[in-house]
Formats: C-alpha cells, sequence, structure tokens
C-alpha cells in the first residue's frame, strides 16, 4: 500500500470511485440509465487516473482537493432544494420528479459509498498507527537512515489520512442532510402535484359550471319565449303544451341537481386542499364531516332525481306527440346516467370516507412511547436542545438582515411613510395612554359592566408601550415587505407572551390588588397562578419554537409533553382552590337561582378532574388525543365565560333601563313587571339556546354528524303507540317544554290583564275575574297544544274522548261539579280574594280561589282547602262581601243593685274612645235583661276588618271596660243560688245548684 501512495494514484481516491461506480450500478434498475452512467464514471474514472498520474507528487492533496469540492458542492445542492418549486404544468413536474429521484438514487449510492470508504480508511488508520509504532520500536544505527525517513514517510500519510477521514465524515453528513432535504423536495413535489390536480379539478368544475349556468339560463328563456313560438308555430293541445312546458322545466330542474353535485364536488377539493397543507387531527375531523355532508346531500339528488324520472315515466303515459314522447325518452336517459354518476359518486366518497375515519382512529388512538428516552439518547437530546438557543439567534439575525436590506432598496417616499408611521404610532400611544389615566380615576362600580370596564381599561393603559412596540415592528415588518412565513414564529411568541403577561396582571387585579378574603387565601392563590403562569408561558413558547424550528420529532414530544405538564399543575391547583373560585363569583351567584349556583359548583369540581384527565391522557403519550380533548374543554370554557359575561352584562342593561323607567315613566314599575321581566327571560332563554348551538358547531356536531344522528334516532324512539296516541322521546320533550311556556304564559297573561287591560275596570271582583278567565283561556289552549305535540290524535281519539266523557259523568262528577261550582264563583263573584267568610265550621280569610277549591286561611293559621262545590251548593257567611265594616256583638252582666244608666255611659265612652272603632255607624249598648240578681247589656260596634282583627278589638275593649268598672267601684255580679231538698226512703238528698231567675 505504501508502494503504491508512492506511485502516482491514489488507492483510495480509487477504490472510492469504483466502489461508488459498483453501488450505483446496482442501484439502478433501468438500462439505459446504466449505460449512461457507466460511460459516465469510465470518463470520470480516465480523467481521475490521468489527474493522478499527472501529478505524482500532489496526489494525496488532490484528493483532499476532491473531497472538499464534494463539500462545498454537496452545501450548494442542499442550498438549492430550499429554492421555491417554480413548475407550470405536469411536463415540467415530471421532469423534476425523475431528476429528483435520480439523484437521490445516486446519493444513497454515495452514502453507502462514503460509509464504506470511511470504514476502510479507520481501518487503514489503525493499519499506519501499528506500523509506526514498530518502526519507533526499532533500533536506530547512525549509518541506517532509513528508519526515520519511513517513520517521517507514516506520520504524513497519518495526517493525510485524518485529513481525508474528516472530510470523509463530514461529506457524509452532507449527502445525508441533503438525501433528507431531496426527500423533503419529493414530498413538496407530491404536495404540488397534488395541489395542481386539485386546481385543475376545480377549474374544470368552473368551467363546466359556467356550460350549466348558460344552459340553465336558455332553458328559463324557453320559458319566457312559449307564449310567442306558440303563436307562430301549429296550434298544439293544452296537454301537449303543458307537457312541453314540464319537460323543459324538469330539464331546469335537472341542471341545478347537476350544479349541485359540482358545488359539493368543489367543496370536497377544497376540504382536500385544506387537509393536504396541514394533515393534524382538526383539518382531519373537518374533511371527515364535510365527506358526511357530501353523502347526505348526493343521497337528496339521487333522490330528487329518481322522483323525476317516476314523475316522467308517469307523465309519457299521457303524453300522444311523438316529439314530446322522444324529449322524455332522452331527458330520462340523463336522468339514468346522472343517478348511476351519483351512486358512483357515493360509492367513492364512502370508501374515501372510510379511509379518512380510519386515518382519523388511528392518529387519535396512536400513542408516543418512549423507548427514545434511554441512557444513550440523553447527551444527543441535550445537545439539541442546546442548539436551539443557537437556532433562535440564527433566525433572529437572518430576519434582522432580510429587514435591513429590504429597508435599503425602499424608496425614499417608502421611508418617509414609515418614519411618518413611526410617529404617529408614538404619539397616538401617548394620547391614549393619557386618556386612559383620565377615565379611571377613582371611581365606584356596582355592576358587572363597570368592573369588566375598569379591568379594560388597565389592561391596555399597562401595555400601550408594548403594543406601541408590536405596532412599530408590525408596520416595519409590512413596509419592508417581509412575508409572514418569516416573521410568523416571532409573532406568535409574542402572543405567547401578552396572552401570559395579561392573565397574571388579570390574576393581581382580581385577587392581590383588591383584596377582601381576610384569611389571605386569594394572595396565596395569586402567586399560585404566577409561578404556574410563568412556567406555563415558557412552556408554551418552548412547543411554538419545536413546531416551527426544524427542530426533530423527539425534541417536540418533549416540549408536548411539558405543555401536558403544564395543564395538569394548572387542574392541579384549581382543584386546591376550588373554594376560591366561587367566592369570587359570589356577587354574581347571589342573584341566581339555587340550581345555577350548584352548576356553577359542579362546574368547579369537574373542570379540574376534566383538565386533569387530558393531562394524564397527554403524558401517556397520546397527545393527538390529549390535544383533542384540550380543544374540546377550551371551547367549552370559552361558550362558558362567554355566557357569563353575556348574562352579566345583560343584567346590566335590563337593570340600568328599569332604572331609567321608573325616573321617567309614570307606570314605569309596571311596565318593568309587564314587559321587562318577561323579555329578561326570553333573553335568558336565546342566549342559552345561543351558547349551546356555538358549543355544538365548535365541537363539530352539525346536523350529518354521528352524535347528532344518534341523537336524531333517540329522539324518535316511540315509547307508546296506541290508536290515536303516539309518543316519542322528541315529542315528550317538546312536551315538557310547551308545558313549561304555557305554564309561565298563563301566570303573565293574568299579571298582565289584571295591571294592563283591565286597570281601568273599578270593581276589583270583576278586574280580578276577567284575569282568571284570561289565564284559564291561555291553559285550556296550551293544553289542547301540548297534548297535540305530545302525540294525541284528537281527530282519532273520539271514541277514547267519548268514553272519557261518560266516566267524567260518573266517577268524576265531583271533579266536575267543582269546577263548574268555581266557574260560577267567578263569574257571580259572591267571594272574592281577601274577603272574611264562614263556611260551615271554617271561619278565615280567602287567600285563593282556584278551579277546583277555595283556599281559606284560618285564625289558627291554617290553610283550609274547600271544595268549589261546597261554597256554591250550601249557603256561607260573607262577611266583607260590600265592604269591610263588620259588627261585633257581645254581652256585659253586671249586679242589680248598679245604676244601668251609669253602666251604659260607662261602655258608650269606652267604645267611643277606642279608635280602632268607626264612628259610623255608632256604637250602641242596650240593656238585654233584666233578673233577680243580675243586668245583662248587650255592646254593638263596627269595625274595619281588612286593618283589625275582631277578637283583637274585642278583647282591648273588655281590658277597658274592666278598668272603668274598677274606677267605679262596680263590682261583678254574683249569681243566684237555688237549694232543693228531695225527699226519698230511707235517706235524704240535699242537691245545692244555681239557678237563675229569669223575669219577663
Amino acid at each position: 500500500m505504501l508502494a503504491m501512495r508512492s506511485n502516482n494514484i491514489h488507492p483510495s481516491s480509487m477504490r472510492y470511485v469504483f466502489f461508488f461506480f459498483k453501488q450505483l450500478v446496482l442501484q439502478i434498475m433501468s438500462t439505459s440509465q446504466k449505460i449512461a452512467i457507466i460511460l459516465f464514471f469510465l470518463f470520470f474514472g480516465c480523467s481521475l487516473y490521468a489527474a493522478t498520474t499527472s501529478a505524482p507528487v500532489k496526489n494525496p492533496t488532490t484528493f483532499i482537493e476532491y473531497l472538499t469540492q464534494e463539500k462545498a458542492h454537496l452545501i450548494s445542492s442542499i442550498q438549492e432544494t430550499t429554492q421555491p418549486i417554480t413548475l407550470k404544468n405536469e411536463k415540467e413536474y415530471a421532469a423534476k420528479m425523475k431528476q429528483v429521484s435520480s439523484i437521490l438514487t445516486m446519493i444513497d449510492v454515495k452514502i453507502k459509498s462514503l460509509e464504506g470508504f470511511l470504514e476502510h480508511e479507520n481501518k487503514e488508520q489503525n493499519y499506519l498507527n501499528q506500523r509506526l509504532k514498530l518502526l519507533q520500536q526499532l533500533p536506530i544505527v547512525k549509518e541506517d537512515t532509513t528508519v526515520p525517513e519511513r517513520v517521517a514517510r507514516v506520520e504524513n500519510l497519518l495526517i493525510i489520512n485524518k485529513q481525508t477521514i474528516q472530510l470523509t465524515t463530514d461529506n457524509l453528513k452532507l449527502a445525508n442532510d441533503y438525501q433528507s432535504a431531496l426527500t423533503e423536495e419529493i414530498k413538496n413535489l407530491e404536495f404540488w402535484h397534488s395541489n395542481f390536480v386539485l386546481e385543475q379539478k376545480l377549474v374544470q368544475i368552473k368551467t363546466v359550471k359556467e356550460k350549466l349556468n348558460r344552459q340553465l339560463l336558455d332553458l328559463y328563456e324557453n320559458i319566457n319565449n312559449q307564449p310567442s313560438k306558440r303563436s307562430k308555430q301549429p296550434p298544439l293541445s293544452s296537454s301537449d303544451y303543458e307537457a312541453k312546458l314540464l319537460i323543459n322545466n324538469q330539464n331546469i330542474a335537472v341542471v341545478q341537481n347537476r350544479i349541485n353535485a359540482l358545488n359539493i364536488q368543489r367543496t370536497l377539493v377544497k376540504g382536500d386542499m385544506i387537509y393536504l397543507k396541514n394533515p393534524d387531527t382538526k383539518n382531519l375531523q373537518l374533511i371527515t364531516d364535510i365527506y358526511k355532508d357530501a353523502l347526505n346531500q348526493y343521497s337528496k339528488i339521487e333522490k330528487s332525481l329518481q322522483q323525476i324520472n317516476t314523475f316522467l315515466e308517469h307523465e309519457i303515459k299521457l303524453v300522444t306527440a311523438l316529439n314530446l314522447k322522444q324529449s322524455i325518452n332522452s331527458l330520462q336517459k340523463t336522468l339514468t346516467q346522472e343517478i348511476n354518476e351519483s351512486k358512483k359518486q357515493k360509492q367513492l366518497l364512502f370508501k374515501s370516507l372510510t379511509d379518512y375515519q380510519a386515518q382519523l382512529k388511528k392518529l387519535m388512538s396512536s400513542r408516543q412511547t418512549l423507548a427514545d428516552y434511554n441512557i444513550n439518547s440523553w447527551p444527543i437530546i441535550l445537545n439539541k436542545i442546546a442548539a436551539i438557543p443557537g437556532l433562535f439567534y440564527k433566525y433572529i439575525k437572518t430576519l434582522s438582515l432580510k429587514v435591513y436590506d429590504s429597508y435599503l432598496w425602499l424608496s425614499p417616499l417608502s421611508v418617509v411613510v414609515l418614519w411618518s408611521g413611526f410617529v404617529i404610532i408614538g404619539v397616538i400611544s401617548f394620547l391614549i395612554s393619557r386618556f386612559l389615566k383620565s377615565l379611571g380615576r377613582d371611581k365606584e362600580r356596582s355592576r358587572l359592566t363597570g368592573y369588566l370596564y375598569d379591568g379594560v381599561l388597565v389592561l391596555v393603559q399597562r401595555n400601550i408601550p408594548y403594543l406601541c412596540v408590536v405596532s412599530m415592528l408590525w408596520l416595519l415588518l409590512t413596509i419592508t415587505h417581509i412575508s409572514f412565513a418569516n416573521y410568523q414564529l416571532l409573532f406568535k411568541l409574542i402572543a405567547v407572551w401578552f396572552t401570559f403577561k395579561i392573565l397574571i396582571l388579570i390574576a393581581r387585579l382580581v385577587l392581590l390588588e383588591r383584596i377582601t378574603d381576610s384569611s389571605g387565601k386569594d394572595v396565596k392563590l395569586y402567586y399560585r397562578l404566577k409561578w404556574l403562569l410563568l412556567f406555563g408561558g415558557w412552556t408554551t413558547a418552548l412547543m411554538t419554537i419545536g413546531h416551527l424550528l426544524p427542530l426533530s420529532i423527539l425534541i417536540q414530544d418533549i416540549f408536548n409533553r411539558l405543555f401536558m405538564l403544564f395543564i395538569l399543575t394548572v387542574s392541579l391547583v384549581a382543584w386546591k382552590s376550588k373554594d376560591v373560585i366561587p367566592y369570587l363569583l359570589r356577587p354574581l351567584l347571589n342573584s341566581q337561582k339555587r340550581y345555577v349556583r350548584n352548576a356553577i359548583s359542579l362546574l368547579v369540581i369537574l373542570m379540574p378532574i376534566a383538565v386533569f384527565s387530558t393531562a394524564v391522557i397527554g403524558l401517556f403519550g397520546f397527545t393527538n388525543l390529549a390535544w383533542s380533548m384540550s380543544l374540546y374543554l377550551a371551547y367549552a370554557l370559552i361558550v362558558l365565560v362567554g355566557y357569563i359575561l353575556a348574562r352579566g352584562l345583560l343584567f346590566d342593561a335590563l337593570e340600568l333601563f328599569s332604572e331609567l323607567m321608573i325616573s321617567s315613566l309614570r307606570n314605569g314599575w309596571l311596565w318593568i313587571e309587564v314587559f321587562l321581566k318577561p323579555i329578561d327571560n326570553i333573553m335568558r332563554i336565546i342566549l342559552l339556546i345561543i351558547s349551546i348551538l356555538v358549543l355544538f358547531q365548535l365541537f363539530g356536531w352539525h346536523s350529518d354528524s354521528i352524535v347528532m344522528i344518534n341523537l336524531g334516532k333517540f329522539a324518535q324512539y316511540t315509547i307508546v303507540n296506541f290508536p290515536g296516541i303516539h309518543i316519542t322521546v322528541y315529542s315528550t320533550i317538546e312536551f315538557f317544554m310547551l308545558l313549561a311556556f304555557f305554564a309561565w304564559a298563563s301566570k303573565w297573561t293574568r299579571e298582565f290583564c289584571y295591571r294592563w287591560v283591565y286597570k281601568n275596570t273599578k270593581d276589583a271582583g270583576i278586574r280580578h275575574s276577567l284575569s282568571v278567565f284570561s289565564q284559564y283561556a291561555v291553559v285550556l289552549l296550551g293544553g289542547f297544544v301540548t297534548l297535540h305535540v305530545l302525540g294525541f290524535d284528537f281527530s282519532g281519539m273520539s271514541m277514547i274522548i267519548g268514553g272519557l266523557a261518560v266516566g267524567m259523568g260518573f266517577g268524576l262528577r265531583d271533579f266536575a261539579s267543582n269546577i263548574v261550582g268555581g266557574l260560577m264563583l267567578l263569574i257571580e263573584r259572591p267571594v272574592r280574594e281577601g274577603d272574611l267568610v264562614t263556611i260551615g265550621e271554617h271561619e278565615g280569610r280567602v287567600a285563593h280561589i282556584g278551579i277546583r277549591s277555595m283556599r281559606v286561611s284560618s285564625w289558627d293559621n291554617m290553610e283550609v282547602l274547600i271544595p268549589n262545590a261546597e261554597t256554591f251548593n250550601k249557603p256561607f257567611t260573607n262577611w266583607t262581601h260590600q265592604d269591610s265594616i263588620v259588627r261585633t256583638v257581645f254581652p256585659i252582666k253586671v249586679s242589680r243593685s248598679d245604676d244601668p244608666v251609669m253602666i251604659q255611659q260607662i261602655i258608650l265612652d269606652v267604645l267611643a274612645t277606642t279608635p280602632e272603632i268607626v264612628a259610623d255607624p255608632p256604637a250602641q249598648v242596650f240593656l238585654k235583661k233584666i233578673d233577680e240578681a243580675l243586668l245583662e247589656f248587650e255592646a254593638r260596634y263596627f269595625i274595619n276588618v281588612q286593618v283589625h282583627t275582631r277578637f283583637e278589638v274585642r278583647s282591648k275593649v273588655l281590658f277597658a271596660i274592666m278598668a272603668q268598672f274598677k274606677a267605679a267601684n262596680v263590682k261583678p255580679p254574683i249569681e243566684p243560688i237555688a237549694v232543693e231538698i228531695k225527699e226519698k226512703e230511707g235517706q235524704n238528698d240535699f242537691t245545692a245548684k244555681k239557678h237563675p231567675t229569669t223575669t219577663n
């Protein structure tokens, strides 16, 4: 080998050339390519041999120069692959694809040759090292000078060998990079070709659509010209003329179906282009939904065409003219072709949809294993992570140089516009900052709108300098015509920084600068959130860099798992702080009903659990599934926050409007009760429905999605199916919804009629009865509507309704009499709500008159339900039917020895001085009875029972009379005692008893 190196040929170069030649010939399968490459390498080998033989001293240096040139060539080739693809047609694409494939084949052979050559050079280096050791171990004789020369020659060969190994290693690395670049270029060429094919399809669809539109326009013109043609041509019968118009209309329908099919194909092509550009999970789900919708639309088109064909088959039997029959036959052939084409398209779509669903399922269930994270790979991973700052610096440097070069080429007018824009942005930012400071000076807020207004002002005011700088940067990049792809990473990182900075600022405003919790939980929560959001900002930035910079899949997976770890930490912090969040929402939840507060509390518990599950799934390697779940959770959270904010803003707007109505209108409270509160309820329902629809749209639950189709099938499930009764799940839901609506509408109708429609009615009883009748009318209408929606067919239930009527006549007689009694009470109005009545053994105030019973509040604070039939068929006492003035009568007994005139006067004085007793009619005191030992008086007075109760006033009067009697020395009477003596056999019986005597 040393002899060979001392001659004019470098053995390594020849071995490398012929080994490369051998591998390439074995890789190339085409005969013509084999011949061309054989001729090329024969010429190359002869040239290399001539070059090496012509310079015997410089042979090793010449081979090193060859490797150096090869290195420069590879670097240049790699840079050429980064150029954008500028192809015009498929011919250029085929030529370019063939060229790149040939180069890729050659570079594959070159990589194998370099690997073999590098292995051989390493062996030769070991051989030279061993030979050098042997030469150094030989004894040196003074007269012998060959050993030092041989040592120097071997050392020289070692230096050359090391340079050759280094250059070969560099070339091998560059060859691998060039191979990756060529593979990526082939993918880009395939993407270009797919995109080109789809664009050509769009052009074809557009051309065919324009042709069909012209044909459709001709058909419409044919309809308009039929009357004039009919007057010029021989007369046709009315049936033939109508058949001709009918054929023309069916042709229009067929053309419209073709146009619809073309629109479907255009939508499919656009969906394929979207998925081709970014084949991720979201776009795969999107294109799956597009294909499902296309299948449904093709089914509708096919059904429409079949209906037209069936209609023509029926009409051809009625047509007598030969030319019309031929037109119908031609149209039927066209319909048959269109139906077959529609079926064919459906089969192709179903196959593509199945493939896409399989890809989606595979993508969602794919798992990134931890096999790559071994001990040997961690140094490589750490080196790649350490190289990220250098890559980012290189990216910023490249972007800066591009901006600088573009700025140098700007026209003077563009430079003036750029600097004027900088000045304008700075001045506007300064003015906005001063203006915002003047707006938010210590103003008290009491509504959610005010808090949101203050929060937005603070956020904008504290970020104006950063917004100013970002605006100037965007203006600079726009005027210098830098494409978005070049500064996409920079602006996404700025967006991440802004997002987390604003979140930290919001947490500071809510939890730290407005401390309301004396326990300090809000302060602890703030510091938890601050460090958590800092960690989240860094992980999000790293994830963004990993997806936009040319990093390996392994590094991207590490950054994705870091982000999932951040989500896991968020869930743990949210779970630990689940008691603080309801406290922060307390001002908003206090005015809500209990079920709303319970729902919010449940969400506060469920959301951390859902986020925790998502993060754990992502950390276990199911990244795509975790990203999809995270997206859905983000959608749900956005809709929930949007609903809460919209509901708070709506509440503030209605409250402000109600205050305005009260201050400006005479009967403002009436407008609020009658109109504003119903509008509030309606807006709540509309807002809830809109939120649900938005959530369904974000989730992709369209009308043709699997979820909605299954829900539709479940909704159409039959619960009851009898003659005249067909109840499904959907009808049951509709029934309860309409039942709730009519229940609310009946109450609102009663209030509206009582407070607004019948407000001029002087008699309160008539006003009440009319409002109740209006309520019953709404209830009756709602009953028929809800039962019909539930599934009751009244036209087919005549027998059942007749049986129910007979049953009501016998079994429900009391129930019917109560209802009739209630109606008659409302019509005759012998009693009203608020009257004092005595019905049988029950006495009290009428609290409510219903359709079946009357509710009476007794003096014992008990609610007594009295059937209306008892009130209507039996006598009862209404103490306040005409007015609320009621008489009270009670007896008073005194001794026979007292002056009756004085007693009468004392009682009259007490009645006159009691304020609860009305003056008209006047109070009266009569002497009712005179006994042997007693005088009995009867006191009569009147009170207003709407103001005072009879028991209360009578007790007060009796206390006052007792006090006056005591002051006048009137003693209580002593009733006489009669003694009767009865004599019986063997014993005497003495009986003493009270025996009052009566004097007429």
